[in-house]
């Protein structure tokens, strides 16, 4: 059964506002009410109107799981060739050698007679070297006398005793000493210092030894030169009273 349409809205309003007068009494006061009941449900009828109708539900869903396909078989591996079987090889006939022939010998020819020329004329003789010339040396120096000897070592002796330096250790104790000293002596150079007989101060070995070193020798006579000699010095430290 559909039901009536409602009234409009302005035809509502216009009746509600006539049952609220005073005047019409109770008739007036029931229409009113019915009025807005009718103002009520429309309003129902369109918000009922505008709303959609809610989705229809969806069939409940069923999950089913699903088995994994069996592997296929592998097809056969074809079957392999059979090798097929070489042919021996055929060896070839070895060949038939041939007989070497032999040149024929020949005749041996007659042996050739050889000329031997004549012999050369004898060389003329040939004279002797001469003998060597012998060197003869050098005429040697006269002998030297005993007093150039004794005046030339008298010589290097003072040059020695000339080149002390006295200690400064023993001026200060007051002490005098002297050492013998021995070295070789040869064109004027001293070599192979040593001491023979100490002194009485380890300064005055040392300042003897430097004395013997650093002397300045006088030069060598004529007739010594080439020689050697090992002396013996006496080397002195004598506190001199200044």
């Amino acid at each position: 059964m559909n039901a009536a349409p409602p009234l409009p809205l302005q035809d509502l309003g216009q009746l509600i506002q006539d049952g609220r007068q005073p005047s019409k009494g109770k008739p007036a006061l029931l229409l009113a009410l019915v009025a807005e009941a009718a103002l009520i449900g429309l309003l129902l009828w369109e918000s009922n109107r505008s709303t959609p109708p809610p989705p229809p539900a969806l069939p409940p869903m069923t999950l089913q799981l699903v088995q994994p396909e069996p592997p296929k078989p592998l097809p056969p591996a074809p079957p392999k060739p059979k090798p097929t079987p070489t042919p021996p090889r055929q060896v070839a006939p070895k060949p038939t050698p041939r007989p070497i022939l032999r040149p024929a010998p020949r005749p041996t020819p007659a042996p050739i007679k050889t000329v031997t020329p004549p012999s050369p004329l004898p060389s003329p003789v040939q004279a002797p070297p001469p003998p060597p010339v012998k060197e003869t040396p050098p005429p040697s120096p006269p002998p030297v006398s005993a007093a150039v000897k004794t005046d030339y070592l008298a010589q290097v002796k003072g040059a020695i005793q000339a080149a002390v330096h006295f200690p400064e250790a023993a001026r200060m104790l007051g002490q005098s000493g002297k050492v013998l000293v021995r070295f070789y002596l040869q064109d004027g150079r001293i070599s192979r210092v040593s001491i023979v007989q100490k002194g009485s101060l380890d300064d005055f070995n040392a300042a003897a030894l430097a004395a013997v070193r650093q002397a300045k020798l006088p030069p060598v006579p004529a007739g010594l030169q080439g020689k050697s000699f090992d002396l013996q010095v006496w080397v002195e430290f004598v506190l001199h009273d200044s």
